[in-house]
């Protein structure tokens, strides 16, 4: 079976827990006496109450009474910190409050900067501040212009760690590489060992286990070096990762059992539940699922107790993976109904993927091959919505900017494709299974488009089938988007799930030709499925943020001008309009060769106007008979609007589409 990103969640998990072990140098102000007192405070902070309420308290009424006593801000941002890493969320809370509150009091900008970093990540984390990115930019704007570069640092890591959860890893490993160079750049110890380790991470998850791997042994190396135990054991858990991908098991077990006493000692459960699921997650890729099931069970045993549903759900999907490639699938659907229960409380769009394709492998399996179809589809809109996997010619370009600083990076979507490509073709028996499935489907539209050719009667069945698929994956987006809507928990781990083309045995030749382009149009398809994003943001963000992204990665000038009214629409008549839009921006961009884009929606008496028109070249007479523009007469007709085409040969194409409230 194939392993996809099932695991990736778990690897974040690491990553956000890391974020509390960083330290600030806020010691230099005081005496050597009181720095001594509060470097103590910090790493009993780790895990050693009693010492650290002792030393903590000590530190507070020695400082009473001296110019001094701002240093019990610090204290305080130190017991919120023992108590985020045992996760009691409201004592720490709590804590940082008051940490801010002394802060402010005691005109200490950088601890007041610091507990509010706290606080809205916390508020973040428990999916009550959607808006939290947007306030450290604006903390990132005033730690530049103050030059509180430890907050600084602390910021870029942050808002790396959010546009990792939303799946935006170029973002994410730039603002790594911007915190390292400037870390090492400021003199910050503490910092190069996180942003190695979050390198790393990202390494990891792009199968360059040797490049990751350099990157964690240079933050083990920075973590021991300032003492940080506790980044530390994080970074060994992901060296242990490497060291099972590389079958050096032995290895791994060893400085694992470590880490493990460590934060048993220390009570991190959170750490301890992520640690057993990375394991877990690299026996069952090393195919070793006896060993895979006892870790994700002790993971379970731990979460069960706990109020962390996201990495709960995490362990039971895991553990349905590894119980599938042993052929229990009744008890794998046990596991996967269990994590359904959870996951349909949070907005985490890498878990419904995984349990969409574990499921379409079961079915597929069994033989139940219109099932497998429908949640393989599933899988396949959620899967290419959060698809921005970084390659590896990319992470080298990234590794050249940290060295001359700012030089600027492409992305491009056929890399990322060959990347997948590359990485798929480690599981062949996988490859095998899915050959059949797509062999179908290349049947099915292969007939569908001859007949189509040369049938009116069939075009009418093919525009029917065409209206009848959008209306029911349409419905099926919406009903899952609902049921990801209510809380966002712990979405800061992701997993990210990758998929690929089947390698043909020599007796599938024949197919190629055809498997290719139904490859190519099945992707097509799962693309221009609902974005997660459109019930959240509404249809005038997603258009805006829709030709940021064409403007933002073509030479295309975009504008366009839309009514407010328009989000008075219903949510499934917006998403058609959202669709119409992206298979026009899809032409454009592929094939009109167009500098210049425009998009206007306008609103009399509750009579919409949509003009989408572009100065490219116009439609070649394949593409008036293609399935984009039939896709969007369906549409038009299931909103029952009227669509027109003005289409000028080498000069320009536009739509007009009219529709009622």
């Amino acid at each position: 079976m194939e392993n996809h990103k099932t695991n990736y969640k778990t690897y974040t998990i690491v990553l956000i827990i890391a974020l509390f072990c960083l330290s600030f140098n806020g010691f230099a102000q005081y005496p050597s006496e009181i720095n001594k007192l509060l470097k103590e405070v910090k790493e009993a902070s780790f895990g050693d109450s009693a010492t650290l309420f002792k030393i903590g308290d000590q530190t507070i009424h020695k400082t009473a009474q001296t110019k001094y006593k701002g240093a019990e801000a610090e204290v305080n941002i130190y017991y919120g910190n023992y108590f985020y890493y045992t996760r009691n969320i409201d004592r720490a809370k709590f804590y940082f409050e008051k940490a801010k509150s002394k802060a402010q009091t005691f005109s200490n900008k950088h601890i007041e900067t610091l507990a509010n970093i706290r606080l809205i990540f916390i508020d973040y984390e428990l999916g009550i501040n959607e808006a939290a990115e947007q306030d450290f930019l604006n903390l990132l704007i005033e730690t530049k212009q103050t030059k509180n570069f430890e907050n600084h640092a602390e910021l870029l890591n942050l808002l790396g760690i959010i546009k990792e959860s939303k799946n935006e890893l170029q973002a994410a490993a730039e603002l790594y590489i911007e915190g390292l160079a400037f870390s090492e750049s400021h003199g910050l110890p503490h910092y190069p060992s996180v942003f190695r380790n979050n390198l790393g991470l990202i390494k990891l998850y792009s199968n360059q286990p040797d490049d990751a791997l350099i990157d964690f042994e240079k933050g083990l190396e920075s973590a021991k070096k300032e003492n940080d135990k506790n980044l530390a054991s994080h970074i060994q858990i992901n060296i242990c990762l490497i060291y099972v991908k590389k079958n050096r098991v032995k290895e791994a077990l060893e400085i694992f059992n470590d880490v493990i006493n460590y934060t048993r000692l220390n009570n991190h459960p959170r750490e301890l539940s992520a640690a057993f699921i990375n394991m877990g997650a690299e026996f069952n890729r090393s195919n070793k699922p006896e060993l895979a099931l006892a870790y994700l069970d002790s993971s379970i045993n731990i979460l069960q107790k706990t109020k962390l549903q996201v990495d709960l759900t995490e362990a039971y999907l895991g553990k349905a993976e590894v119980l599938i490639s042993l052929n229990k699938n009744n008890e794998a659907k046990k596991n996967l109904d269990l994590a359904k229960a959870l996951f349909a409380k949070t907005n985490n769009l890498n878990n419904q993927a995984t349990y969409n394709y574990l499921l379409y492998t079961i079915e597929n399996s069994e033989g139940k091959h219109q099932s497998a179809l429908n949640y393989y589809l599933s899988y396949e809109n959620i899967k290419d919505s959060i698809e921005k996997t970084l390659n590896g010619k990319l992470l080298q370009e990234l590794q050249l900017k940290y060295n001359v600083q700012k030089k600027e990076v492409e992305l491009e979507k056929e890399k990322s494709k060959n990347l997948l490509l590359e990485q798929q073709h480690q599981d062949e028996r996988f490859f095998k299974w899915l050959s059949i499935g797509i062999a179908l489907i290349v049947l099915i539209l292969v007939i569908s488009s001859v007949y189509y050719l040369y049938s009116k009667k069939i075009r009418e069945k093919q525009a029917s089938f065409s209206r009848q698929l959008i209306e029911n994956i349409e419905e099926d987006r919406l009903r899952i988007s609902m049921d990801l809507h209510d809380d966002i928990g712990q979405s800061l781990s992701m997993i990210k799930t990758k998929m690929a083309v089947v390698k043909q045995d020599p007796e599938h030749k024949i197919l190629e030709s055809e498997l290719a382009r139904v490859i190519e149009q099945t992707r097509e398809i799962s693309k221009n499925l609902y974005p997660s994003y459109l019930e959240k943001i509404g249809l005038v963000r997603s258009i805006a943020r829709l030709m940021e992204n064409i403007q933002s990665s073509t030479k295309i000038e975009c504008s366009f001008d839309v009514a407010d009214k328009v989000e008075e629409l219903s949510l499934p008549n917006k998403t058609h309009i959202y669709r119409i839009l992206q298979e026009c921006t899809n032409n454009t961009i592929k094939h009109a060769k167009a500098s210049a884009l425009k998009i206007s929606i306008t609103e009399k008496n509750n009579e919409f106007a949509l003009i989408y028109q572009d100065n490219g070249i116009g439609m070649s007479s394949k593409q008036k008979d293609g399935l984009g523009l039939l896709s969007i007469k369906e549409r038009a007709k299931i909103i029952n609007g009227s669509v027109n085409f003005e289409d000028k040969t080498n000069k320009s194409f536009k739509l007009t589409l009219k529709f009622s409230a």
